[in-house]
Formats: structure tokens, C-alpha cells, sequence
């Protein structure tokens, strides 16, 4: 089973892969530390201090591997059995990268992706995947998570409707 995980910073990716990795039991690839190890990357992005992933580079490591969980920002673009898109509410991004120590500046790039969806729209408007599984990850535990993306590799639907820009005028 080839698993991948993304998400903006701040919705649970690796917490939630590192769990599922115990339980099924499956080797787990931290893409950030994989890019940058085995320079999976075309260019450095100065403004952002962030390498520029090279999918194809990226795509060409996890060729020949069957049984994976890989997570990160860039995960979708891994072809895979089961993707998995986690998503937060913005102010529980803002929260969650409260103690990462990034700059300001970062922290509302990511809340505004976040709100945007910009991570999920790029995963769903060009899957990789045989299965795409969309969580809510905002007032759940991750063992929750952990247990939701179990029932999917099992079989089950699992694809929640979240847009923050719906709801967030009524969350108060």
C-alpha cells in the first residue's frame, strides 16, 4: 500500500504519519528531509529559504517502492494507492505553528493557504492516486486521524466537506 499524506503546515501531516506508520507497519519518508537528502530539488527559493521540489526527481525515488507512507507539502505528487489531504481550520494552523518559531510572515502564508485551500485544490485538480480521502483534522485527536485513514486503507469513503471561506464568517 502506497500512502501519501499532505496538508498545509499545521494540520497534523507528520504527527498523524508517524502513527500510521507504527500501525500498518509501513517505512515512513519525511519529504522534507528526503528532498533535501537526496536532492530531490531543482533550485533553492531565496525569498522563502525552501528548496524547489523537482516532481520528477521526486516521482523517480518512489518508482519502484510498493509499501510506503510518504509525507509532506509535496506528497501529491507521488504516485499512490491512497492519498490523504489534511485540513485544519486557519486559526488551528495559526495555533499549531505558534511554537515552530517561523516568522510571522510565514505563519499567515500558511494560515492563508490554508483558507484557501491551496495545498488540496492542487492535490485534487491533478490526482495521482487511485483513492484521494479528505479529513478534517481541527478538533480531533491524531489517533483519531491515525483510525479514520485505517478505515479508509480498508476500504471505507471517507471525504469530509471543508471550506473555511463558508464557514468562517459563522464561526465567530
Amino acid at each position: 500500500m502506497r500512502i501519501t499524506i499532505t496538508g498545509t503546515p499545521g494540520t497534523g501531516k507528520s504527527t498523524v504519519a508517524k502513527l500510521l506508520a507504527e500501525r500498518l507497519k509501513l517505512p515512513l519518508f519525511e519529504l522534507s528531509r528526503l528532498v533535501r537528502e537526496e536532492k530531490l530539488y531543482s533550485e533553492l527559493d531565496d525569498e522563502r529559504n525552501a528548496l524547489v521540489v523537482d516532481p520528477e526527481k521526486l516521482k523517480s525515488y518512489f518508482e519502484n517502492r510498493n509499501a510506503f507512507i510518504a509525507e509532506g507539502l509535496v506528497a501529491h505528487l507521488i504516485p499512490a494507492d491512497l492519498l490523504v489531504i489534511l485540513r485544519a481550520s486557519p486559526e488551528t494552523v495559526r495555533k499549531r505553528l505558534a511554537p515552530r518559531n517561523y516568522p510571522p510572515a510565514k505563519v499567515e502564508e500558511n494560515v492563508e493557504a490554508e483558507r484557501f485551500a491551496v495545498i488540496a485544490t492542487e492535490a485534487l485538480e491533478n490526482p495521482l492516486a487511485e483513492r484521494v480521502i479528505h479529513i478534517d483534522t481541527t478538533n480531533r485527536i491524531p489517533e483519531q486521524v491515525a483510525e479514520l485513514i485505517e478505515r479508509a486503507v480498508k476500504g471505507e469513503e471517507i471525504f469530509e466537506d471543508v471550506d473555511w471561506l463558508e464557514t468562517e464568517g459563522n464561526s465567530g
